[in-house]
This record gives C-alpha cells, sequence and structure tokens, in this order.
C-alpha cells in the first residue's frame, strides 16, 4: 500500500511540477527576458500581385526604450536610420541611433536578430527588458522593395504593475516615404526631402496593400509574438 501511494504522488504531483512555469516568474521583477517570434503570412497565394521571387525580410532591428522615444511614428518623418533599414535592410545606420537614444538614457537595450529568407516564414529573437525601460520597438524590411518595412513601436510589455507573459501584435506594412518606386522590383526613384511614414496603399495592379493589409482579405503580413522566458 504504501509503494502504491508513492507511486500515485509521483504520477499526480509531477505533471503539476511543469504547468506553471509562468506562475512561477515574479510578474514585478526589475528585469524579465522575452523571445520575440516573427512569423509571415507574405506569400504568393495571399499576395499574388507582382508577388516577388526572392521574397525575405532583413534582420529584425529595435530596442526596448521609455516613453521619450518613438522608433518610426505614421504622419511623421522616418529617422535616417529607419529609411535605410526600409531601402536596404542595413542595420548600421539604425544601430548607431539606438546608441545615440541610449547613452541620453532613453533605451536599455538593442535588439537585433537575423531576418526571414526565401524558404522560411519564421524567426526568433531573444533579448532583455527593464521596467525603466519597458517598451520595445522592432522593424524589418520588406525585400525586396522601395522602401517597405514592417514592425511595431513601443509596445509595452510591462504593464499594469507586472511583466506580459505573452503579447501578440499583427504587423501592418509601412511606406518609409523614401522612395516613390510603385512595385516590389521597381528602380530607385529617391524622394527629398522625404515624406512621412504612412501605412502602405497602392495600386491594384502594382500590390495587393490598401492601408497596410491586404485590400480585399485585410489579412496582415504576419505577426509579433512577444512571450515571457525568463
Amino acid at each position: 500500500m504504501k509503494y502504491f501511494l508513492l507511486i500515485l504522488y509521483f504520477v499526480i504531483a509531477l505533471p503539476m511540477m511543469g504547468c506553471g512555469d509562468d506562475d512561477n516568474k515574479d510578474s514585478s521583477s526589475a528585469t524579465a527576458r522575452y523571445a520575440l517570434n516573427f512569423y509571415t503570412d507574405w506569400s504568393a497565394v495571399n499576395f499574388p500581385t507582382n508577388f516577388p521571387t526572392d521574397r525575405h525580410f532583413s534582420g529584425l532591428i529595435g530596442l526596448t526604450h521609455n516613453a521619450q522615444v518613438k522608433l518610426f511614428e505614421t504622419g511623421e518623418t522616418a529617422s535616417a536610420g529607419v529609411i535605410s533599414v526600409a531601402e536596404t535592410g542595413s542595420k548600421i545606420a539604425l544601430e548607431s541611433e539606438i546608441g545615440v537614444i541610449q547613452n541620453n538614457g532613453n533605451s536599455g537595450n538593442t535588439i537585433s536578430g537575423n531576418g526571414i529568407p526565401a524558404t522560411g516564414d519564421e524567426v526568433e529573437v531573444q533579448f532583455d527588458i527593464s521596467q525603466e525601460h519597458p517598451l520595445v520597438s522592432v522593424i524589418t524590411m520588406l525585400a525586396p522593395s522601395p522602401d517597405w518595412f514592417t514592425g511595431v513601436d513601443s509596445v509595452p510589455l510591462f504593464k499594469d504593475g507586472k511583466w506580459q507573459n505573452k503579447v501578440e501584435v499583427q504587423l501592418w506594412v509601412y511606406d518609409a516615404g523614401s522612395d516613390s518606386g510603385i512595385d516590389f522590383i521597381a528602380p530607385d526613384f529617391p524622394i527629398s526631402p522625404p515624406n512621412p511614414v504612412l501605412l502602405l496603399t497602392t495600386l491594384r495592379v502594382d500590390t495587393d496593400f490598401k492601408e497596410g493589409v491586404h485590400y480585399q482579405t485585410k489579412r496582415h503580413i504576419g505577426t509579433f509574438t512577444f512571450k515571457r522566458v525568463d
């Protein structure tokens, strides 16, 4: 009987030990660690008009920050770093801008990860974040494209006095305003000075996008999912 009860204890108790991982994390700790999963729906089936043969996304780049910072904003002119990502996928200029923000005390950590290749549909990057800088902004270029990008600005991961276990954000596509190309493989048509950032809208013969999503189905190009891991 004693051995039976011992076995019964392990059968019941052991599964329960691994099911409360989120509950074991300190919801109000000074810092936390998150995994960002970027999944895309950008395919020839979902967005067929002039779909590029080598569609991919540039490396993820962004930062954790406070409310004094906006990485990008519709209706406002993009920084040179954001434009560089949107036009070429290069992180260098934006990393330099992030460094200045960090020196000013408004950012905690740079977020930098891989992009999604032509043969893939998701990628993950992990990063640390603090209550002092509880917001997250990350972007990536739609490639090839004139100056189109997707991402998020100022997503709060510490909210109502606690770290969020999981936050999922649907992604819009933006026009950085620095190039007037009309489709994914258009030649360079620079705009100087750049126009403000806008949700991507094009003619139906050029792409399927209207106000950042599919004009008919309203399908988003993908999602960012932030999940706390520590």
